[in-house]
């Protein structure tokens, strides 16, 4: 199947550092969140198999109007070059599950080891299919996890994370965590689990949920503001003051304005 893109870039958006879940394989990107899914970009033209368009679109972020988005957020000098050097960045729309487990493994780690976690977890925890002669894991299951017990997840030797990887999961397995509650009510739940702060949770809803009013801050972007908007953030000293701050200047686009910096300022040597 193939679908005609404008304004996107498949790479550029997998390797951000918003997602953990993809292998490249050949030409080929493929993941298993709950089907197997394998793509390639050719030009303005993505081929792609085990899927639907919707899901396709919806997973990568293609419904954004993002003509519209960028003209939003292009409100001073410095977002306006990250916005032009991160031409076709979409933000991904990956699901409140993997997102949280995701993001509770990048604490305090790097987009490598995060994608090693995630396999290895996946091949204990997920479900074997087949694609095209290749084998693809499923994304871990948190009911696994959880019934599986903490002794086999020590083994994956995640280190302090191991206690927040099955707080996770057991928060999932005995709650009602559907995404189609209000955003407000999953914020709440999410910050019951252990391992789960401020940070983690901005990352979840804007990745996982696609909330992109969500602005998490790491030290990249703690770093943006702290030297391009200190006039805003002069009297914030919170996590969340800064971040009320931000949200309330880029508006409800917020999270799109964060992926453009942290795409940015990580990668080009001369944002400073």
């Amino acid at each position: 199947m193939e679908l005609k893109v404008e304004d996107f870039s498949l790479d550029s958006t997998l390797t951000s550092g918003q997602t953990f879940f993809w292998r490249k394989l050949d030409d080929f990107w493929v993941t298993s969140f709950d089907k197997p899914v394998k793509i390639k970009q050719d030009h303005d033209r993505l081929e792609y198999y085990g899927c639907t368009e919707e899901y396709i679109r919806k997973l990568l972020g293609l419904k954004d109007d993002i003509s519209s988005i960028k003209t939003e957020l292009d409100k001073d000098d410095f977002i306006d070059r990250a916005i032009n050097y991160s031409t076709g960045l979409r933000v991904v729309n990956e699901g409140l599950w993997p997102a949280t487990l995701g993001f509770i493994l990048s604490i305090q780690s790097n987009v490598p080891l995060i994608q090693r976690r995630v396999i290895a977890l996946s091949e204990a925890y997920g479900e074997a299919k087949e694609m095209e002669g290749s084998k693809i894991y499923s994304f871990p299951d948190y009911v696994k996890i959880f019934e599986s017990g903490i002794d086999k997840l020590k083994c994956f030797k995640l280190g302090f994370r191991t206690r927040f990887v099955m707080s996770a999961a057991e928060y999932f397995y005995k709650h009602n965590m559907s995404e189609s509650l209000p955003l407000e009510d999953i914020k709440k739940r999410l910050l019951d689990i252990d391992g789960i702060g401020d940070k983690v949770l901005d990352c979840v809803m804007l990745y996982g949920m696609h909330d992109l009013s969500a602005f998490p801050m790491d030290v990249w972007i703690l770093r943006v503001i702290d030297k391009y908007y200190s006039k805003l953030i002069r009297a914030a000293k919170s996590y969340k003051s800064k971040r009320e701050i931000m949200t309330s200047y880029f508006g409800k686009y917020a999270g799109y304005a964060q992926l453009f910096m942290y795409n940015y300022s990580r990668l080009n040597s001369t944002w400073k």
